[in-house]
């Protein structure tokens, strides 16, 4: 399942299983490096800014070698770039820096609720919950650092399978401090308790009233678009993906989803095209597993090797720098295109860590393509008892009763899924790889 999470994690939005990174979460120090309702509109200028922002904060760090402050502010200088080249090298430095400045300052003090929620993006979740009782340590809280606190610590919770809780506490962060930021954690609920619509009404509102930055606005617009694709509105996810191009230009992950729309309106040559020419600029294995599906699909064997290979190497690039991060997305590389028994290895070892829905989703599919569909299907029963439900989780469901000869069972769950999203059994679902639901 390539679904809204992955689509998310790649903008920088959200950490795939809910951790949400928005300029607006909480105020950061030093405002001014921030700026709400306006600032770069195209990759490029933002890219120049996050690089100026970044040779700033080394010369404040330098001339303060002993304090915290100005490694945090550089920190988060470097984790903005990170959101637009997707470079893991600034992430490193950014934990190095957290590190070195938690260190510094008397406990509690400190970039606790930085360290937390750089620690989700590299899906890290000791590591955040050890910033986050830091956190909770600290004498006095500005109402958007404890509302923050909240919403990270409910961004744990979802990712460890506790959905219940998480809900409670991102309502809890939404009421303290409301804002698009904890909406959207709201919105990711609803649409993992099989409410897609839900989902869409609660972003679609709250991103009205918002004032964000060009790029996060671009970012909750593709968000719209995959909560429209979950719910099987085709043209509203077009729209939005729209939106998204005219508020941030030149952004690698606007784009994909621009050609992905073609393909969603029928016009698989020209989305084909148009998916070739970012891969061969930008090299991102998701785009490059997205036009792999479109070429097979096509019927152009030949060519989607070719570019299967690329995207291995890449996805084992990923892997070797941060493993925890791209591992689940790896392994539903290798379900769809690689090695079936590798996918299994590493969504094996992802749901060690995190059994959040997504999860669970790829490792039972991984355990149907290794002829195992007794294990899936005990992992896919564990997922709704939880409260995980979407319509891959039911899909999912399906083939594996049918390939446990329980065909009349299978049929309930395809039906479920259709409830949810008419189009749920045709192949176009598994060819939206960017919004997958």
């Amino acid at each position: 399942m390539k679904n809204i999470a992955l689509t998310l994690a790649a903008a920088g939005l959200l950490s795939v299983g809910g951790a949400i990174w928005l300029d607006t979460d909480r105020e950061p120090p030093q405002r001014k490096w921030v700026m709400a309702g306006y600032g770069p509109t195209s990759h490029a200028a933002a890219t120049q800014r996050a690089d100026e922002t970044i040779a700033s904060g080394r010369a404040m760090v330098e001339a303060a070698p002993g304090e915290w402050l100005p490694r945090e502010v550089l920190s988060l200088g470097l984790i903005a770039r990170f959101r637009l080249t997707g470079a893991t090298a600034d992430l490193a430095e950014a934990e190095q820096l957290l590190d070195s400045a938690l260190a510094a300052a008397p406990d509690p003090a400190g970039p606790s609720l930085t360290a937390a929620q750089l620690a989700l993006m590299q899906h890290d979740l000791d590591g955040a919950e050890a910033a986050l009782a830091r956190f909770e340590r600290t004498a006095v809280k500005l109402p958007d650092e404890a509302a923050a606190g909240l919403a990270l610590s409910g961004d744990v919770a979802f990712q460890r399978g506790r959905i219940d809780e998480a809900e409670k506490l991102y309502r809890q962060a939404h009421a303290a401090s409301p804002g698009f930021g904890s909406a959207a954690r709201l919105a990711n609920v609803a649409l993992w308790r099989g409410n897609p619509g839900r989902a869409l009404a609660i972003a679609r509102q709250e991103l009205e009233k918002s004032r964000l930055t060009p790029q996060d606005r671009a970012r909750a617009a593709l968000m719209l678009a995959d909560f429209s694709y979950a719910a099987g509105q085709l043209e509203a996810a077009g729209n939005w993906t729209k939106q998204a191009e005219r508020a941030f230009t030149g952004f690698w992950l606007v784009e994909a989803y621009a050609a992905q729309r073609l393909a969603a309106a029928g016009q698989a040559d020209a989305a084909i095209a148009a998916l070739e020419r970012l891969a061969q600029r930008d090299s991102e294995p998701e785009v490059i597993d997205t036009l792999v599906g479109l070429l097979r699909h096509a019927g152009r064997e030949e060519e989607a090797g070719r570019w299967t290979r690329l995207a291995t190497r890449q996805w084992d690039a990923k892997l070797a720098e941060a493993r925890d991060a791209y591992r689940l997305h790896a392994a539903e590389h290798h379900l769809d295109f690689g090695d079936p028994a590798k996918a299994l290895a590493l969504a094996r070892e992802e749901v060690a860590k995190r059994p959040f829905g997504e999860a669970i989703e790829v490792l039972a599919s991984a355990y149907l393509a290794n002829d195992r569909p007794a294990e899936a299907l005990a992992w896919l029963e564990r997922a709704e008892r939880q409260g995980y439900r979407a319509v891959s989780l039911d899909m999912a469901r399906g083939e594996v009763l049918e390939a446990l000869g329980r065909d009349g069972e299978a049929r309930r769950y395809y039906d479920r899924a259709a409830t949810l999203n008419p189009d749920a059994a045709g192949d176009l679902r598994k060819l939206l790889r960017f919004g997958h639901y």
